[in-house]
């Protein structure tokens, strides 16, 4: 089927809330996906795991059948889902079968972004082999390390780890596929072997692998720009631009609020536009999908500058109404409750606070524990 395009000259109120309808459902998440853990993972191909307790949740909630924070646990010791740095240079969940062909696809240019720094710290070709090669050693044989072991054995091989070293000698070691992410040794993240962990997955030159990126980027995030694929997974936009011209057969090309925007050409029925009287709200991670995943079209959830950490909000997850930004919010867990903090940047309608209040409580599901919100304070 061939590209269809329209133009919108005017972004009415219907055509905003629409778009915003659309994105939250191709987001799972006002149509949680069938489907398990790595299921949903894969369909999104890659999603943001800096803060790693959050962004368990960030998985959960898109599923139908929701795991709780033990069985996300699991999944990840197991390995159904690997924590690396890829498509930025942030710490990302994948499935293993994905993750060769994504490095290798945007590796190279996260070499050149961070080369500075790697020249700073004398991180040259020499440097970098003879870290590799204690690394690799130091898992092997099935061994999961914390990084506080393989600080102690680079350091016994007269590899300096000081400063910000370390991190990039293991972000380096990720790249050259020598470590991946190993089983949690109580709350601590461990490094394994990448081979051990890591299949050989499907064999994409640098076109089929932005084809593929490219569509299951735009099935869980669509309506989206080619600026906004190529800052979501490092591309140059002319990569970004080829990437969707691969798919251009399967998508709807429009014009929405003076960009250029793109969705699948047979997409699912989409549930009418949210009405006042029944209000969405979301309690989303600091780095979610549905912030990081848009650059140009960001304005459709917050005015640019806003997201992920607005200056005047302490609070770094994201709080959503009807899709938009209207606050911010954080957990504090104790051994046998959690409380829900809430930071608004507006006060709620009585529809609304019911509909916040069942969001934590969803949470609180989630945690497997009792899960109360304090009094919202405004910022």
């Amino acid at each position: 089927m061939a590209a269809t395009r329209g133009r919108i000259n005017v972004m009415a109120d219907n055509e905003f809330s629409a778009a915003i309808s659309q994105r939250m459902q191709n987001q799972a998440l006002w149509r949680p996906m069938q489907g398990d853990i790595a299921g949903v993972v894969s369909a999104f191909v890659g999603t943001q795991a800096q803060e790693f307790p959050y962004a368990l949740w960030g998985v959960a909630q898109r599923i139908a059948d929701r795991p709780n924070k033990a069985a996300m646990l699991k999944a990840f010791d197991d390995g159904q889902l690997l924590r690396t740095h890829v498509l930025r240079p942030t710490w990302h969940f994948a499935v293993p079968e994905d993750i060769r062909w994504m490095l290798r696809l945007t590796a190279p240019k996260l070499r050149r972004m961070m080369g500075s720094y790697f020249r700073q710290y004398g991180l040259d070709a020499d440097e970098i082999s003879r870290s590799n090669d204690v690394l690799a050693a130091a898992v092997d044989g099935g061994r999961h390390c914390a990084r506080k072991e393989l600080v102690t054995v680079l350091e016994a091989a007269g590899v300096v780890t000081g400063g910000l070293r370390m991190m990039f000698l293991l972000l380096l070691a990720e790249y050259d596929e020598v470590l991946i992410s190993g089983a949690m040794q109580g709350k601590q993240q461990t490094y394994a072997a990448f081979d051990d962990r890591v299949p050989a997955g499907p064999d994409y030159d640098e076109d089929q692998a932005l084809a593929e990126l490219a569509r299951r980027y735009l099935r869980t995030r669509a309506p989206v720009t080619a600026k906004d694929l190529a800052g979501w997974a490092s591309l140059t936009l002319a990569q970004a631009r080829r990437a969707f011209a691969a798919i251009e057969a399967e998508c709807l090309v429009t014009e929405l609020d003076g960009m250029t925007v793109w969705a699948p050409a047979e997409p699912e029925e989409f549930a009418p536009a949210i009405e006042s009287g029944s209000p969405m709200v979301d309690l989303v991670q600091p780095y979610d999908e549905v912030i990081m995943s848009y650059f140009e079209s960001r304005r459709l959830l917050a005015p640019m500058g806003v997201l992920p950490v607005a200056d005047y909000a302490s609070y770094g997850p994201a709080l959503l109404v009807d899709g938009q930004l209207a606050g911010h919010w954080r957990h504090r867990i104790g051994r046998r409750d959690a409380l829900i903090e809430i930071q608004l940047r507006r006060s709620l309608s009585g529809p609304e606070r019911a509909a916040l209040q069942a969001a934590v409580a969803h949470y609180g599901d989630f945690l497997d524990m009792p899960t109360t919100m304090a009094d919202p304070e405004f910022v």
